[in-house]
């Protein structure tokens, strides 16, 4: 325990920052190295008030981060918690694993191509890197940093039209009819599209989200053939064609294959449906 006061205070106190939150990072690493705190060993440990790791603690056991454990005055890891350190994990992995993939992706087709991840539980996409050509349309990618829906565009349609058909319906079934946007369409059309989208292997979308863009986009799947994320290789459409869409689909989908593969995927990992309701 002696070794973690060391590690855990002075591993903020080094960036030389301090506050609320700094605290707050000081806690959560001490329950990255050991999963169960009493108030007094932490404090103890951590170089934190008494008081204030106190209400921190419970401030943490409120969000789910923490639980308390049956002995009165002890936490541990939270089930929020667990999810979020898991979830930052694999998308780093993901962020590892697609890299040199992007780099090839925007040589061959020569724009621009980005890698999103999905979070199920927000059941929305952010965009994490991105390869530019010497075409860069960095305002469309960065702008996508942010969590965003999925049933705009094909940098979430990519995501939206390979999800299982329960989570596919859940996502569509809470939108307005019609749905808004640059283009207004039913709820009907949306799953028509989706669906001609899944069986081609590549999405493709013409300014929905962003007036002039033109997307292509194909699903990346993790071990267990969850959908993961897509790749997006987007263009202005004063410099498209049915031609290079369909080329850069290609393009596209064989190198979102190839990220699954590297991230444990084989094309016998069990894929639920999602076909029409």
């Amino acid at each position: 325990m002696t070794g973690m006061a060391g590690s855990t205070a002075n591993t903020t106190g080094a960036a030389g920052v301090s506050g609320p939150m700094a605290r707050w990072v000081r806690v959560l690493e001490a329950f990255a190295e050991q999963g169960e705190w009493g108030i007094r060993d932490l404090a103890r440990s951590s170089g934190i008030p008494r008081s204030a790791t106190h209400r921190i603690l419970h401030d943490m056991a409120e969000l789910g981060l923490l639980a308390r454990t049956d002995e009165p005055g002890r936490f541990r890891v939270g089930p929020d918690l667990a999810r979020i350190g898991s979830g930052v994990a694999e998308h780093l992995e993901v962020q590892r694993v697609a890299r040199s993939i992007l780099e090839e992706t925007a040589a061959a087709v020569g724009e621009t191509v980005v890698l999103a991840v999905y979070d199920p539980q927000r059941r929305r996409f952010s965009a994490v890197d991105a390869v530019e050509t010497h075409h860069p349309i960095r305002y469309i990618w960065e702008s996508l940093r942010d969590w965003s829906e999925l049933h705009l565009g094909s940098s979430g349609k990519g995501i939206l039209a390979f999800l299982p058909q329960a989570e596919q319906n859940a996502i569509i079934d809470r939108l307005p009819d019609p749905i808004p946007g640059h283009r207004r369409l039913s709820k009907a059309r949306l799953r028509r599209e989706l669906e001609a989208a899944r069986r081609r292997g590549f999405v493709v979308s013409h300014g929905e989200r962003y007036e002039g863009a033109v997307g292509v986009s194909a699903p990346i799947r993790d071990a267990r053939g969850r959908v993961a994320g897509d790749l997006i290789a987007t263009w202005p459409d004063n410099r498209t064609s049915e031609a290079k869409e369909a080329s850069a689909g290609s393009i596209v989908r064989a190198a979102a294959d190839e990220v699954s593969r590297r991230l444990g995927w084989t094309a016998a990992a069990r894929i639920e449906p999602a076909g029409p309701s």
